[in-house]
């Protein structure tokens, strides 16, 4: 079977910034450079006002103003890529990358260190979630996943998936809602083989949920309690709901029915429900957003921006844009307005705009618009 690590794929794209780069290998340090938000970036954390991102060459950079400014963080002793940021507060981040390197800044950003890595194990952390300031879990290629509870001073294995191929982890989320009363202490993750994980205790035990789908989910986000949507390859959208064992499920869909099988839950059983959405196009989706009114934003390859709405107008819009640059990462600045970044750094995107380009044809664009609705 031909297995992807996300950013092996990733690094495949081109940027004219790199050649103009001085990386200096030599002095185990990031370079400087005001060319850092024109590369790859790789993942993007917003705390309050303020973007982190990351992303090759151990870059890791800064804004306070919606991207019109990026300030380069002074002291990173990493030259690798960087997959993924978690932050706390706007103070406190930490960040993984390839080399199973994990890295931590007190001091919003501007310092980092290296608190974790094991280079002989070969193989990249591909994303972390921070709890709190203490307890957090990082994971990665080859079923690769280690937690902390003491702020990553140090950081002990864990056996998510005890399956013997050894599935690529892709992504690890909590949820993002604090006032919802499970906030706290839940965390989910995606990867290979339509897997989905759940843990109800801050990542000490996780339940290991098969979907039916073959291919990898790169993604994930809570939307509501009990749901969660995932993503990744070829446009493929999981919505998973949580049923109790004695509710009533809903007729032709797909159900599995998983049990924690060691640790405080054992024996503990779960039923979930999948439903398969369609957004209209087979780019491979890539980062979300959880919006203020309940909507979800999807970025991908090839330029793809989709807003899933399951409330209200219950459809899906997707925009593909003119600029067909792939996207990891994707944040909000207002209702219709988003910041998006992965190939050749950085850019603004309306979904308003995109229909707008769409049906006029404004300045020849070569904008698509597509809306399907859900069932």
């Amino acid at each position: 079977m031909f297995r992807i690590i996300t950013l092996i794929f990733l690094l495949a794209f081109s940027s004219s910034a790199y050649a103009e780069i001085d990386f200096n290998y030599g002095s185990g340090y990031a370079a400087k450079s005001n060319l850092a938000k024109d590369t790859l970036i790789t993942s993007m954390e917003k705390v309050g006002d303020r973007i982190y991102a990351v992303g090759v060459h151990g870059i890791i950079i800064y804004t306070d103003d919606d991207g019109e400014n990026w300030i380069q963080a002074e002291s990173v002793p990493y030259q690798n890529t960087l997959t993924d940021i978690s932050c706390v507060t706007i103070d406190l981040c930490w960040a993984v990358g390839h080399d199973a390197t994990i890295m931590h800044s007190s001091d919003r950003g501007v310092n980092w260190i290296v608190q974790y890595e094991d280079i002989d194990f070969d193989a990249p952390l591909l994303s972390i979630h921070m709890y709190d300031e203490n307890e957090g879990i990082a994971i990665g290629a080859f079923a690769l996943s280690l937690r902390t509870s003491d702020g990553g001073k140090s950081w002990g294995y864990l056996f998510m998936d005890d399956d013997e191929f050894q599935p690529h982890l892709n992504y690890v989320y909590g949820d993002n809602q604090a006032w919802r009363k499970s906030a706290k202490d839940e965390g989910f993750a995606v990867g290979e083989l339509g897997k989905y994980y759940i843990s109800d205790d801050r990542g000490l035990n996780w339940l290991v949920i098969e979907t039916g789908y073959m291919g990898s989910y790169w993604s994930g986000v809570k939307v509501d309690e009990g749901q969660s949507l995932l993503f990744g390859m070829s446009g493929n959208i999981t919505l998973t709901t949580l049923f109790g064992l004695n509710d009533k499920l809903p007729p032709n869909k797909p159900t599995q029915i998983a049990c924690y099988e060691s640790g405080y839950f054992e024996g503990d059983c779960k039923v979930f429900v999948f439903e398969d959405l369609n957004i209209g196009t087979k780019n491979s989706l890539t980062s979300a957003a959880l919006l203020e009114d309940g909507r979800i934003a999807l970025s991908g390859n090839g330029g793809v921006v989709s807003i899933v709405d399951l409330i209200r107008k219950k459809n899906i819009e997707t925009c593909i844009r003119s600029d067909r640059l792939s996207n990891t990462s994707i944040v909000p600045l207002g209702a219709d307005e988003f910041l998006i970044a992965g190939e050749n750094g950085f850019r603004k995107h309306s979904m308003s705009e995109c229909l707008d380009n769409f049906v006029t044809k404004k300045n020849n664009s070569q904008d698509s618009y597509i809306k399907v609705n859900i069932n």
